[in-house]
């Protein structure tokens, strides 16, 4: 079993860990991708993908961060498609399958248990290293790997992140996604005049980071070590508005565009 983890160590170059398919096993999500978990599933690896840029990068920000960069479903999903091919090919053995953002896993919680971070007052996943600002994928295998330990250090819980977040969507450790600043501007037709005030507030046309750039846990910590990140950012999209390969193209142009136009007083009735 360690000979089958040093194997996968040696393949996949980002922070991950290890957990125990069967803790999941209640707790899978009803969705497509579903189908493609192996038979006789046994472990969870979970990789993390940071995308901080540097706060020089976010200068002229109009737009949430983890959208600066070319949509991370092409580039942290093709880097686990990538680490899962070598797998593959290394362990022929065994089944590995990837899964990220559309997976059947609850992935913070197997995050959690895998050891690579803790959970946030916020619902986000805390990586020791670096913060919040992380995304988060799986590998599952039917591979027998011995499992870490749950994820080290804490949650501050000093309440920075309940306080900041401009729409109450944070209340004593839980979260109403439903009254998330990120679910309001990406509605689609009108919005209420509260609401196109909170967008303009927000200074953000698509997303919301409140809850993020006020956490202790994301003070320090380093720039990504993930190229297509870097070399990908588009912090501010004012002007020729440009969607493919962008992480807001899936709404479609309508809603993004509104809210440009109400963050430069286009739109203020």
């Amino acid at each position: 079993m360690s000979d089958i983890r040093s194997a996968i160590d040696s393949v996949i170059t980002l922070p991950h860990g290890y957990s125990d398919f069967a803790a999941a096993r209640e707790h899978l999500f009803e969705c497509r991708a579903k189908s493609r978990l192996p038979e006789n599933s046994r472990t969870v690896i979970t990789v993390i993908f940071p995308y901080y840029l540097g706060e020089e990068a976010y200068r002229d920000l109009n737009i949430s961060r983890y959208a600066v960069s070319e949509d991370y479903h092409i580039i942290a999903g093709g880097m686990l498609k990538d680490f899962t091919a070598l797998l593959r090919e290394k362990l022929p053995e065994y089944a590995f399958e990837p899964f990220i953002d559309s997976s059947p896993l609850p992935e913070v919680a197997c995050a959690v248990r895998s050891g690579v971070g803790v959970r946030g007052r916020n619902g986000l996943l805390i990586s020791p290293e670096y913060g919040t600002y992380i995304f988060i994928g799986e590998i599952v295998t039917d591979a027998p790997v011995p499992v870490d330990e749950p994820g080290a250090g804490v949650c501050l819980s000093c309440g920075a992140c309940e306080k900041a977040c401009p729409t109450g969507a944070l209340k004593d450790g839980r979260v109403d996604a439903s009254r998330c600043l990120s679910a309001l501007n990406q509605k689609k037709g009108e919005l209420t005049q509260e609401e196109k005030a909170l967008i303009r507030e927000s200074g953000c046309a698509w997303g919301c980071d409140a809850c993020q750039t006020v956490c202790p846990m994301n003070k320090n910590i380093p720039v990504t070590p993930v190229a297509a990140f870097r070399e990908t950012a588009v912090a501010n999209i004012g002007g020729e508005l440009k969607l493919e390969g962008r992480a807001y193209a899936w709404r479609g142009r309508q809603p993004i565009e509104r809210n440009l136009k109400i963050l430069d007083g286009r739109e203020s009735n």
